[in-house]
């Protein structure tokens, strides 16, 4: 190495020495990084001069100076991190906690323990509070819906904000709440259901009451344990007293996933259409149409469609009290104005006629 490197490393040296002793980690660390990068710079030339054994000396001790140097910084940065966490500002924290891993040396096991737990904790922190800010608008728009009694819309708000927390374990806080409040506005959806049950099984209409039944399980929490036990008691008994063809068909609905998901959306598009609040007179943006009336109508169709092939199926298989007995759900349901509600109507009155006069299906 020639004097006018040496000196310059030297320079540099000196300058980390000074801010050492002062404290200035920072300032030290970038003095010796200069005279550790001359000491590579001239390493790495074609025809570099050897180097002598006290320029060894002098190197070696540059690199224990940046190690002592990085191993305060490490704990600086330790500081600022543990300070950051206490200001609930984690993603700083973050970032200071993995400066800290990157200074700290590779045989000071304990600062890069202590270092690694907080780092785990600080993203955790971190991602629950990022989860937190995406989760908010969901979720207090829910709380709102369900404060004023609209468990519908509420319902949706909370599914929306469960999609966004899909990766967190059960137990997560934000999990366990949002179920507790999808739980809390399914209940409330299903009520008015169990008050027509009960009102049906004391009439005697057990087919209507387990219709009615089965279409509140579809609403209720699938992990709803105590209300889908209540449930099923109060359907089993229900199921006992009905007719054996009745209680047939009750089995097939309840098969093809098809009709679940059918009447499920019917439920949720009538619970939303009926719950829709009309905006003020007085707002420019006021309008008198319901918003849900399109979801609500196609909902209706597509069970009204379930019903009218089920009773074709019925009508083929001569089956005739069957067939008109899904034909006339599917009146309920379709439109006087929709072709299919007159098509659907010219075929029941066919199998009327049929039972009256058995010979008129010849003629």
């Amino acid at each position: 190495m020639n004097d006018e490197s040496k000196q310059m490393i030297e320079s540099y040296k000196a300058d980390g020495d000074v801010s050492k002793e002062n404290k200035e980690w920072g300032q030290a660390k970038i003095a010796y990084e200069k005279a550790s990068e001359e000491f590579k710079r001239i390493e790495s030339e074609d025809d570099y001069e050897l180097i002598t054994a006290d320029d060894k000396v002098l190197k070696q001790s540059i690199e224990r100076d940046l190690v002592e140097v990085n191993t305060q910084l490490a704990h600086a940065h330790l500081d600022w991190g543990t300070g950051a966490m206490k200001n609930k500002d984690y993603e700083r924290a973050v970032d200071e906690f993995e400066e800290a891993m990157n200074l700290a040396a590779e045989d000071d096991v304990k600062l890069i323990d202590e270092v690694k737990c907080l780092l785990d904790k600080a993203k955790l922190k971190n991602r629950d509070h990022e989860l937190h800010q995406e989760l908010s608008p969901f979720v207090e728009r829910g709380d709102d819906f369900r404060r004023a009694g609209n468990h519908a819309e509420a319902i949706l708000e909370y599914q929306e904000a469960l999609k966004t927390i899909s990766g967190l374990p059960p137990e997560h806080r934000f999990v366990i709440y949002i179920r507790e409040c999808l739980r809390e506005c399914r209940r409330y959806l299903i009520k008015p259901y169990l008050g027509r049950v009960h009102r049906a099984v004391q009439m005697g209409h057990f087919t209507y009451a387990n219709n009615t039944l089965k279409r509140a399980l579809l609403l209720l929490d699938e992990k709803d344990i105590v209300y889908r036990a209540f449930f099923t008691q109060i359907r089993d008994s229900i199921v006992a007293k009905l007719p054996k063809s009745d209680s047939d068909d009750a089995e097939e609905i309840e098969a093809p996933e098809t009709w679940a998901t059918a009447i499920n959306d019917y439920e949720k598009a009538l619970d939303l259409y009926s719950s829709f609040t009309q905006n003020d007179p007085l707002s420019p943006a006021y309008s008198s149409a319901n918003i849900y009336e399109d979801k609500f109508l196609t909902s209706r169709r597509n069970l009204a469609n379930l019903y009218k092939a089920r009773g074709d199926k019925y009508r083929d298989q001569a089956q005739i009290e069957k067939a008109i007995r899904s034909y006339r759900e599917a009146l309920k349901l379709y439109p006087r104005s929709d072709r299919l509600f007159h098509e659907t109507f010219r075929e029941m009155k066919k199998l009327r006629v049929q039972i009256v006069n058995p010979g008129a299906a010849a003629k």
